[in-house]
């Protein structure tokens, strides 16, 4: 038996782009046989971030968290598990953190200000983990690709990609060792396009199983539309940079992606 969970999923109530109220999602999924989800509305780096950023930060967090709260609500009531992340956006590059709670967000007001290195070592610090969003998405938005290291899984299948994006995604978290992840990016019912998530055999007890599999490299499946996951992909349509683990521009060469053992 397989448990399918939905890793990255946006609400109306707490990103300025989602569409569909926390509370729908929940019957929808499982009607679609899932699991479980994990809400990841955006956080203070994005221009979706829906609280006001001159109201206190107490009115912030409990404005940012609402979508979860609502889709927790029903969770509860209808039995169908619900968890908490985060999508932080820095320059061109966004990424999903899983492990912090309301009452961490509460007590780390500073935390929008934090760079990609500052996230990564608070998140270590308690256990979690960041994965590097779509890194391969082309966007109005992303004026380069920024390749951020400070991560410890690569999310590259994702539903609203392009095909090329997901072949690069996967070649660049296998030529480093990332492990794969995938998500729909859902940000309301209705829209056109396929349900990605994670599998795994068994199923969770908290939304730490998905956290140490992650960086334990335990071995867990992923549900993508798109079976052709290798292959030449199109040229990028965005020039690009690679970050290392300090933050700072290496020479690298996109082409190195193919040349995989």
């Amino acid at each position: 038996m397989s448990y399918i969970y939905e890793v990255h999923l946006h609400t109306d109530e707490s990103s300025l782009c989602g569409q569909t109220p926390a509370r729908e999602y929940i019957p929808f999924y499982m009607d679609q046989g899932y699991d479980g989800i994990v809400v990841t509305d955006h956080f203070a780096g994005n221009t979706s971030y829906v609280p006001d950023r001159n109201a206190p930060w107490k009115d912030q967090v409990d404005a940012y968290c609402r979508g979860y709260e609502e889709a927790l609500d029903e969770g509860i009531r209808r039995g169908f598990k619900v968890y908490f992340g985060i999508e932080q956006q820095f320059a061109n590059d966004e990424c999903l953190i899983y492990g912090p709670d309301k009452q961490w967000l509460l007590d780390h007001p500073d935390a929008p200000s934090w760079t990609r290195r500052q996230w990564y070592d608070q998140i270590n610090a308690i256990g979690g983990c960041i994965v590097l969003a779509h890194p391969f998405r082309v966007r109005d938005y992303v004026r380069k690709i920024t390749l951020n290291t400070c991560v410890h899984a690569v999310e590259a299948f994702n539903s609203s990609n392009k095909a090329p994006a997901d072949v690069y995604g996967a070649a660049f978290a296998k030529k480093y060792g990332y492990p794969i992840t995938a998500g729909t990016d859902m940000h309301w019912i209705g829209r056109n396009r396929e349900l990605y998530g994670v599998v795994f055999e068994e199923p969770w007890d908290d939304l730490y199983s998905y956290i140490r599999a992650i960086r334990e490299k335990r071995p867990f499946g992923v549900r993508t539309g798109n079976d052709d996951c290798c292959g030449q992909p199109l040229p990028l349509e965005r020039p690009y940079e690679f970050l290392d683990i300090h933050e700072q521009p290496i020479h690298w060469d996109v082409n190195e992606l193919f040349a995989i053992p």
